[in-house]
């Protein structure tokens, strides 16, 4: 398991010296590399996440095979990770880094389920109502969530907006069960 806080510091670590540099897309496009690179070859997986390698063995041929490709701030990341024996952050990092590169762009992903599927125009029509209230652009994923019954439901990273059928029971039902037990209550006191 990954700590997250340790991978966003990282991140911002990153975040910070690619945006002074004025380097912010190119640092995104880097690690999007890395990572893609990292996904296709098994070789190179393998020898980047094996904790068998001497580290300053791992830190010379990553160098050899990535620092002409890479700029230095991304290639001293990569270094770091491997002197602290942190390479499983690496994935975590990369994620946090377009959270920050987006939330710099003035961008938000959310993820937008519905009973059933939505049709383009209410589609667009709540992602426009979105961005107007959010005043940010929205990237959304649209799921289908039988369970909710009907409505929809919006989450933003830590932000939610509940607006389903299934919702509305829950915090019915929830009321209810305050409100008997504040009954019995009074009803114990006044006994």
């Amino acid at each position: 398991m990954v700590d997250i806080r340790v991978a966003r510091r990282y991140a911002r670590a990153l975040f910070e010296v690619a945006l002074k540099q004025g380097q912010l897309q190119q640092t995104a496009d880097e690690l999007n590399s890395l990572r893609t690179l990292l996904e296709q070859s098994s070789e190179l997986r393998a020898f980047f996440y094996s904790p068998l390698i001497p580290r300053d063995r791992k830190i010379a041929r990553l160098r050899e095979a990535l620092s002409a490709r890479l700029q230095p701030h991304t290639m001293r990341l990569l270094e770091l990770l491997v002197e602290k024996r942190r390479e499983k952050f690496l994935e975590a990092v990369c994620d946090e880094f377009r959270r920050l590169q987006e939330a710099h762009m003035g961008v938000v992903r959310a993820t937008i389920e519905s009973a059933t599927p939505l049709t383009e125009t209410e589609q667009n029509a709540l992602i426009q109502k979105l961005q107007q209230s959010t005043g940010k652009t929205i990237i959304p994923t649209f799921e289908v969530n039988p369970a909710l019954i009907g409505g929809v439901r919006v989450q933003m990273g830590d932000y939610q907006i509940d607006g389903t059928l299934r919702g509305a029971l829950d915090r019915l039902r929830d009321q209810i069960m305050l409100e008997i037990e504040r009954r019995g209550t009074r009803v114990a006191s006044t006994e």
